[in-house]
């Protein structure tokens, strides 16, 4: 067994974006170029990772919409065997010549055949691994399937390692921010809960809502602010994804802002399903907030907090445009830019919302 490979899929559980060069030399093992490794909770996709040769094949997959008409990945769920298998393991010649999954999209892709492997284990979903070939080069061989069969124990090994090395970080993560007061919990990519702190749990169900699907906020407010922040693919995190935004309080429990950030190196992790770190910060309803709380809270820029201690000092935005020397297209760029990071849409909502401390939304 090749001793390099292996070391490389060890490797990968603790680096995950070593698994596109990992699958490069599995796909050269079967005499293939397209290798894709992907998660399933048994209905969606949670998680993928591929090599180069597959990244056009499976944005072709995604935007015509092959996920419902693909037959291979429901008969591989339901043979579950412990080991690699060809396309006419799992399909005969027949039906290959006639899918529509096979003519329309696998054999214009160079995909037209392949071999792969479901990999079940003591995490919360199942890992496919799947590998193809162009259709002139024929189905691939019983002995490449055999070669990859040797190293699927060592693939599973190295993804069980990789999904308890991320949730041990993330139970960390939340623990810490437990120790300073912060309710806090780490999410999958479409908002599920899996790790939560002893005061986030607190929160439940007065202040958040742990739904099978995703969490939810109480308010529907705050509710329809984290579902459109959960929608921004994670690949576009940092610079297009998180947010923090305001949940009002009520009479148990004080006004929050959430933070909900992505968590560092989440788009390779496909393992463990963990994308988001949702961090509740309690706001004081005492007094106006200070301009440095303003900044923290929403991640503004030092010019963005001044911009909005002027509006919540009553300036209008010509009187600090002339006050700070800068123009008024400057000032009003800066409240565009204040509005998206506190989700409002009108100044006077923004004002509303700064001024003593979120107390005027409930």
């Amino acid at each position: 067994m090749n001793e390099l490979l292996l070391e490389r899929i060890y490797e990968a559980a603790a680096l995950p974006e070593l698994w596109p060069g990992v699958l490069d030399t599995l796909a050269e093992l079967a005499g293939c170029r397209p290798a894709l490794l992907f998660t399933t909770d048994g209905v969606n996709v949670t998680g993928a990772v591929g090599n180069q040769a597959i990244q056009e094949p499976l944005r072709v997959f995604v935007e015509e919409g092959w996920m419902e008409r693909n037959p291979q990945g429901a008969r591989t769920l339901a043979r579950r065997e412990p080991r690699f298998t060809n396309d006419l393991d799992i399909f005969t010649r027949e039906e290959i010549e006639q899918d529509p999954y096979y003519l329309e999209f696998l054999r214009p892709q160079g995909m037209s055949w392949g071999t792969g492997t479901l990999i079940t284990g003591p995490f919360d979903t199942q890992i496919i691994v799947s590998i193809h070939r162009a259709y002139e080069k024929g189905p691939v061989s019983r002995a490449a399937v055999d070669r990859l069969t040797d190293l699927r124990p060592h693939l599973a090994r190295s993804a069980f390692i990789s999904a308890q090395l991320k949730f041990e970080q993330a139970r960390a993560a939340v623990q810490a921010l437990d120790a300073l007061g912060l309710p806090a919990a780490a999410l999958t990519s479409a908002g599920a809960l899996r790790v939560a702190n002893a005061l986030f749990q607190d929160l439940i169900p007065d202040v958040v809502l742990d739904r099978r699907m995703r969490v939810h906020m109480a308010r529907e407010r705050a509710d329809a602010l984290l579902e459109a922040a959960l929608r921004v693919p994670l690949r576009d995190a940092p610079a297009g994804a998180g947010l923090s935004f305001p949940i009002a309080g009520s009479v148990d429990h004080p006004p929050f802002i959430a933070h909900l950030v992505p968590i560092s190196g989440a788009s390779h992790d496909v393992f463990s399903g963990l994308a988001w770190l949702l961090v509740m910060v309690p706001v004081s309803l005492k007094g106006q907030a200070s301009t440095a709380l303003i900044e923290g809270l929403f991640d503004l820029t030092p010019a963005e907090a001044r911009v909005a201690t002027a509006l919540l000092d009553g300036k209008t935005v010509g009187e600090f445009a002339t006050a700070s020397n800068l123009s008024r297209e400057t000032i009003r760029s800066h409240v565009k830019a204040l509005m998206q990071k506190t989700g409002t849409h009108r100044q006077v909502d923004l004002v509303r919302l700064l001024s003593v401390p979120f107390g005027a939304l409930r």
